[in-house]
């Protein structure tokens, strides 16, 4: 079980799987047809777009050279050979789950396919560095990116997806959801600490861990109040909504640096998960 969780976490199927929840979320709270296609391309397109930032992040693909792209097909191949058993899992998951996309795109709307330039644009930018700094080393903005990513995937692709009009719910429902975003990246930055480099100048870095949680605190109870400035309001939402805030809040106060590999990784990112199982079940 235990690496069967690592290959979960590591392989970003965890990660992939509360993206979706959120989706899945976004259409119980919408009231709308589920669209599978939407539903199993944001799954892998999740796990190829993060295993992706991971492989250049980790430099076992060098495709930087004086600025310039280089995609080797021999270069590939040779650093391939390098990567452990694992690696290996994660790198062959990613290019059938980019693959499966390919397939997928071409059933989705033309609105939502144009839509995904915004996070795809984002993701090749955060990993990436053409002639300047990657999104994730300009300082202080790493988290806001990952949040607006979340949050089109989450929201906006559903709804054009749908065909919805941008109504005020709509609008409340994409903050609500980007500072949902934020709050669930605090731990992760927490936990990194000490490892993060000091040119990223994460919020803990900046105004230090009880600081963090504390404006934490504060963007939660915006997500929670958001809630009720939406002209539709769910009856379902007045009994999961709390439950949500209560859960992150406890899982937010209760982080620190020095803590489990699955704190994180898995619990916090699980919220998601148990946030979609609560519509589901009440």
């Amino acid at each position: 079980m235990k690496n069967i969780l690592d290959f979960l976490i590591n392989a970003s199927v965890w990660v992939a799987i509360a993206v979706t929840a959120l989706v899945g979320v976004t259409y119980l709270n919408l009231e709308v047809v589920v669209s599978d296609s939407l539903l199993y391309f944001v799954f892998f397109g999740t796990i190829f777009g993060y295993n992706f930032i991971k492989y250049f992040e980790k430099g076992q693909v060098n495709d930087l050279k004086n600025n310039r792209l280089d995609f080797g097909v021999k270069k590939i191949f040779k650093q391939f050979e390098k990567l452990t058993i694992l690696e290996k899992r994660t790198f062959q998951l990613s290019v059938i789950s980019v693959l499966i996309c390919v397939v997928l795109f071409f059933n989705l709307k033309i609105k939502t396919q144009l839509a995904l330039i915004v996070p795809s644009v984002l993701t090749f930018c955060y990993a990436i560095s053409l002639g300047y700094k990657t999104l994730r080393n300009i300082s202080g903005i790493k988290i806001y990116v990952v949040a607006l990513v979340w949050a089109v995937i989450s929201v906006l692709l559903p709804v054009l997806e749908s065909e919805i009009d941008f109504e005020t719910d709509v609008w409340v429902l994409l903050l609500q959801r980007f500072v949902f975003v934020v709050v669930l990246i605090l731990p992760f930055d927490i936990r990194d600490l000490s490892i993060d480099n000091k040119i990223l100048r994460t919020l803990p870095q900046n105004i230090g861990v009880r600081n963090t949680k504390l404006y934490g605190v504060l963007l939660l109870m915006l997500f929670f109040f958001l809630e009720f400035f939406k002209d539709e309001l769910l009856g379902v939402n007045l009994i999961v909504i709390p439950f949500i805030f209560l859960i992150t809040l406890l899982f937010l106060v209760l982080s620190k640096e020095k803590q489990s590999k699955y704190y994180s990784s898995f619990l916090v990112e699980g919220i998601s998960v148990f946030w979609l199982i609560l519509l589901l079940v009440l």
